[in-house]
């Protein structure tokens, strides 16, 4: 049975422009196989300043290139090719806000069927946190799957447990799918595009938890592993360091026990039916930018832990399984999970960037004959809010209206812009007011 390989990247940017060769550099070192993946997808969270995100559009292009740039540059180093042309081509690159995803695939034309969606709930319902995603068919022969790709980014702070867990509520209940066209345009990589709401299928189709559709959730979820924040001395007496061997009490696996995310998976209030490979890697958050960067952690003497936020495992990548009535029928399918790790610290984040290299196998998933079990893609566990499509519209305008206001406030090209205009304005009045008196 033929199988599509995936390499799911997330990364909280920390709102500033990677650095490309950095990025670049270490992108592909978390891959298991020596051989490039058929797909890669990037969850990306503070892609850029907030007025920028909130704005979106052209102001967001140039964060996005560093990342196409980035992509190109690591996948020729890593595959060993020295012609200079795309060894990836882009398939997407979406935002909602300051999250973004960007879709690249090895053959552009076994993708068919692109569908976006996206939702705010940060304050107001905009997009300072929230989700986007992309949905396709990939297709190899006469054989096909459709895959759902969701990038998150939810509230912070070690005691906004529950407002994680409702942020995630928000995300089922209000992000809704749309479609651009049929069947992919070439080069399509526009960050907004004219967009039409799936009114012609069920309110279950249009959701994430589609039931002909695979499902990953990748992104800076944001889940702790306490409900307070450190002492001052914990840092110094409690935070895990490289040196601490696996049966110490201070090793960084101890801390997993505590992890908000699976005590709150597991008791059936966040991430319904999602599954994880398992975590052998250091926590992802918060790191203090200090040197050395890039460097792997068995080269290290020490982690550059930010006294104030426990070290935690924000950042993550989840998966639906297939489903069982699929299983039942034919139970040598699987989806395999290759690789799971975090990349070493670099320089422009507090957050390392976490990594899947995961197989799927290439055949549709039929839709249940019967409604029994608890799959979420039977059952999902929250419906649709009927009134998405006017909160985003909402939602929206106002990222707009905060988005511009911020940019000539608090931005020097912004200033410049609003100073440039001011001094017409000024200009203008009184050349007309002396026509006037003439």
């Amino acid at each position: 049975m033929a199988a599509l390989t995936l390499y799911v990247v997330t990364f909280n940017c920390g709102l500033r422009p990677i650095d490309t060769e950095a990025f670049a550099s270490q992108l592909f070192t978390g891959l298991h196989s020596s051989n490039l993946p058929d797909l890669l997808v990037l969850s990306l969270q503070e892609i850029a300043p907030l007025p920028q995100a909130l704005i979106g559009g052209s102001f967001l292009v140039p964060f996005f290139e560093k990342f196409y740039h980035a992509v190109q540059k690591g996948s020729r180093t890593y595959a060993n090719v020295e012609d200079n042309g795309p060894t990836y081509a882009p398939i997407a690159a979406r935002n909602l806000g300051m999250t973004g995803i960007m879709v690249f695939a090895k053959d552009p034309s076994r993708i068919q069927d692109i569908e976006t969606g996206g939702v705010g709930v940060g304050l107001w319902e905009m997009g300072n946190k929230g989700a986007v995603a992309i949905r396709f068919t990939y297709h190899q022969g006469s054989a096909s799957t459709e895959l759902t790709f969701v990038a998150a980014h939810l509230a912070a702070m070690e005691w906004e447990l529950q407002r994680r867990n409702e942020d995630w509520k928000n995300i089922v209940r209000g992000l809704v799918f749309s479609s651009t066209t049929s069947k992919r345009k070439t080069g399509s990589t526009s960050l907004s595009g004219e967009e039409r709401p799936l009114l012609s299928i069920s309110p279950h189709d249009a959701s994430i938890y589609k039931p002909t559709s695979h499902l990953f959730v990748a992104g800076d979820l944001n889940y702790r592993t306490s409900v307070l924040s450190p002492s001052p001395t914990d840092h110094i007496e409690i935070f895990p360091q490289p040196h601490h061997p696996p049966d110490s009490s201070l090793h960084f696996s101890s801390l997993f026990e505590s992890d908000q995310l699976n005590q709150e998976r597991f008791a059936g209030r966040t991430l319904h039916g999602l599954t994880e490979a398992e975590i052998t890697f250091p926590p992802t958050y918060k790191y203090n930018s200090v040197e050395p960067f890039l460097t792997p952690d068995d080269e290290l003497k020490k982690w550059p832990w930010a006294r104030h936020r426990w070290p935690s495992w924000c950042d993550r990548i989840l998966y639906l399984p297939l489903p069982t009535w699929v299983t039942r029928s034919q139970p040598s399918l699987s989806i395999t999970a290759h690789k799971y790790t975090a990349l070493p610290l670099f320089p422009t984040s507090d957050h390392r960037a976490v990594t899947l290299e995961i197989s799927v196998p290439i055949v549709p998933i039929p839709p249940p004959k019967d409604e029994e079990g608890d799959d979420p893609r039977i059952k999902p566990p929250f419906e649709i809010n009927v009134d998405w499509k006017r909160k985003r519209e909402r939602a929206r305008q106002l990222e707009l209206v905060v988005g511009f206001a911020l940019y000539f406030t608090t931005t020097k090209e912004g200033g410049t812009v609003a100073a440039a205009v001011l001094v017409g304005v000024v200009g203008a009045y009184f050349a007309i007011r002396a026509m006037v008196e003439m």
